[in-house]
Order: C-alpha cells, then sequence, then structure tokens
C-alpha cells in the first residue's frame, strides 16, 4: 500500500468521524513539536546516530448516538525529519476507532479497529535495513452476554495483517503476514464484587506470504478476576497452549505453558502502578523463525511529583525462545535453538505551563541480546523534548 494511500484512508476517516464528533461538541486536538536525538536509528550492532525533529498531531472524539451505543475514535500523524538518515523525511499513521452498542439488557456489541504505519520496531531481520516501514491493521469485534447475575459468557474474533514497504523483504522473502484469532470463555462471579472465576480458549492462526508457513496455537485456560481492595485489583490466567509450527515443508507440534497477569495498585490520587507477566507462543519478532515461546514480564509507574509536573515510567523484560523446529524455510540445518532477551526502560517527565501548554523529556533505553548469528545485538539510546498544545 502506497503511503498516498495511507494518508487518503487515514484522512477520509477523520473527516467521516469530525463530522459527528463536532455535532457532538466532544472533538479534542492536541500537537507535539518534539526535537530528539537517536544514537542507533537503524537498530543495529554498528551504531549510526541522527538528531530529529518531530510534529505529532492528536485528535481524539467521541460520538453518543443513544444510551446504548457510543463511537470513540483516535488519529495520530507523525511528521518526522532525521537529518542523518536515509530517508531524511518520513510520516507515521495511527488511526482507531471503537464502536460499542447495547443490542439488549443482556448482550453487549463491540467492534474496533486500528490502522498503523510505523518503522520497525522491534523487528528485526537477518539483515539491517535501512527503511523497513509496514502497514499494520487490527480488527477486532466480541459479544458479551449476560446469562444471569453470575453468569456470562464472551466470545471475540480478530482479522490482522501486516504488509511491508519493501516489496523483496515482505513479499518476496515472506515477512507480510495475516493473522486470525479467535476466543471464547465462560465467568462466573464467586464472591460479589469481589472475585470472578472463568475458564476459556484461545485460537491464533498465523500464515506468511509465499511457502514460509506459519503456526496455529490453541490455548485452554484457568483463570480469575479478583478485587483485592478498593485500591488493588488484579487478573490472572493459566494453561497450556498446544501448537503446530508449519515450517513450509513440515508440521511440528509443541506444547507451552500459557500464563497471563496483570496487576493494578492505586496507591494514592496522584500514584499509581501497574505490573503484567506472560508467557505463550507468538508470532516471531525476525525473519528467520516463524514462531516463538514468549514470556515478559512489565512494570509501569505514573506519579505526579507536585501540582504542575507529572513522571510516568516503563520497565519491559521479554525473553523470545526459538526451537530449531519453529525456523522459516530456506535456513540452513545449522539453524538450531536459540534465544533473544530485550530490555526496554522508558522515563518521561511533563510539566504544564498552564492548562493548555506543557513540556515534555523523555529518555528511552532499549537492549537487544541474541546468540543466532544472523542476528545481531544492539542497544539504543534515544532522548527528545517537547512542547505539547491542547485545544
Amino acid at each position: 500500500m502506497s503511503k498516498e494511500k495511507i494518508c487518503l484512508l487515514a484522512v477520509l476517516s477523520l473527516v467521516s468521524a469530525t463530522v459527528f464528533a463536532v455535532n457532538d461538541g466532544s472533538l479534542k486536538f492536541q500537537n507535539t513539536v518534539r526535537f530528539g536525538y537517536d544514537d542507533n536509528i537503524y537498530q543495529a550492532k554498528d551504531k549510526q546516530g541522527s538528531a530529529s525533529i518531530s510534529d505529532i498531531l492528536n485528535i481524539t472524539g467521541k460520538m453518543t448516538f443513544s444510551e446504548r451505543s457510543e463511537l470513540l475514535f483516535f488519529w495520530q500523524p507523525e511528521f518526522k525529519y532525521r537529518f542523518d538518515a536515509d530517508p531524511e523525511s518520513v510520516t507515521y499513521q495511527d488511526l482507531y476507532g471503537r464502536f460499542s452498542h447495547g443490542i439488549s439488557e443482556n448482550v453487549f456489541f463491540q467492534i474496533s479497529d486500528r490502522f498503523r504505519y510505523q518503522d520497525k520496531g522491534a523487528e528485526a531481520g537477518a539483515v539491517d535495513r535501512t527503511d523497513e516501514n509496514f502497514v499494520e491493521n487490527n480488527l477486532v469485534g466480541g459479544v458479551d452476554f449476560t446469562l444471569s447475575k453470575k453468569d456470562n459468557v464472551k466470545l471475540g474474533a480478530e482479522y490482522n495483517f501486516r504488509k511491508w514497504d519493501d516489496k523483496n523483504y515482505g513479499k518476496t522473502r515472506g515477512n507480510d503476514y495475516d493473522q486470525f484469532v479467535g476466543n471464547a470463555s465462560y465467568l462466573r462471579e464467586l464472591k460479589p464484587n469481589k472475585t470472578t472465576g472463568l475458564i476459556g480458549v484461545n485460537y491464533v492462526d498465523q500464515s506468511y506470504e509465499g511457502s514460509r508457513g506459519g503456526y496455529s496455537a490453541t490455548a485452554l485456560y484457568l483463570g480469575v478476576d479478583q478485587n483485592f481492595t478498593p485500591t488493588v485489583t488484579g487478573n490472572f490466567r493459566v494453561g497450556g497452549s498446544y501448537s503446530s509450527i508449519d515450517t513450509g515443508t513440515t508440521d511440528n507440534d509443541a506444547y507451552a505453558p500459557y500464563l497471563q497477569g496483570t496487576l493494578l495498585f492505586q496507591t494514592t490520587e496522584d500514584t499509581s502502578f501497574t505490573g503484567s507477566i506472560g508467557y505463550s507462543v507468538n508470532k516471531s519478532e525476525n525473519s528467520v523463525y516463524n514462531a516463538q515461546d514468549r514470556f515478559n514480564v512489565d512494570f509501569g509507574m505514573q506519579h505526579k511529583l507536585t501540582g504542575k509536573v507529572t513522571l510516568y515510567s516503563t520497565l519491559g523484560y521479554q525473553l523470545g525462545l526459538y526451537d530449531s523446529d519453529y525456523k522459516r524455510p530456506g535456513y540452513a540445518p545449522a539453524i538450531s535453538d536459540a534465544k533473544e532477551n530485550l530490555i526496554r526502560f522508558t522515563i518521561r517527565s511533563s510539566y504544564e505551563i498552564n492548562k493548555n501548554n506543557f513540556v515534555d523529556i523523555g529518555y528511552q533505553y532499549v537492549n537487544r541480546d541474541v546468540d543466532v548469528s544472523n542476528l545481531s545485538d544492539y542497544d539504543r539510546n534515544r532522548v527528545d523534548i517537547g512542547w505539547r498544545v491542547r485545544f
């Protein structure tokens, strides 16, 4: 998909949503001008740095059709100029819409779509390239059924795809993909306003372009949603995932634990902490393997230091485990079991000049350590300072 088509799609979607939002009086604008420096713009072992200047527009809106129906939308285009990069000028898009509707008192429907055009991020192939941007779309739908005061059933489905700008990398080399997801769960309230238990199933089918193959995985799990105190809540899922890895020539069966959990602490009105943990079969974040067993731990913090200064911070660790049976076709048998460690740390601070003007400053550190000879280790530091206006 060309950049012109991407921009046209985003603008048409925005215009149609904006008409509704303006009528409802709920359209909000925000603009940020940001100057920054990235010491590893290509995420390579041999670093190349560049300063940049960005303009980020953020538009959000809401339309309430009735007491049961609501539409939310979000559009964020970013225009960036990088002084020492190829290409120098890039444009990214992030467009999101969600429609919610209560079909009846006992049936609730929701559908959302998120369209993004961005650079490769954590995606890395065997060759470090200078321009790997892609289009990604995530369409999600779900229906919730209230069976009784204590019993609920949730059904959901997703369709995701990714298309790379570089046709050789995306189509010819098989890095474009389509993904289908289906899930269902049954929930029962065990303690009123306190504990809810559940049993669920999640199915994923991932297929890459051409003869690369893909994988399918079915996870069965038990879970609990718990309100520990008025300020501490959490949810946990534990089970097993059964997968079949298609390498293009053979199908290899595998089993992995399935674990998901989140915890939220709202210690005071000014301070909150979040934590999450997960383990499951996922798509690979490189072009050597078709899948990975992924373990991740993430922490987040938000704290209002003063009436005008707010601090945000996140720390994440991801471990990717690659079995030799997960490798894509076309690689030598010498490609065997491997692992990848990825650490991300971000800290940002915002100073409120007045209710419409803010000064933001941020820092991010990323470190990747991988023991596959075709892939490279790297570390990356990014700093920025910006002026944000709300109106």
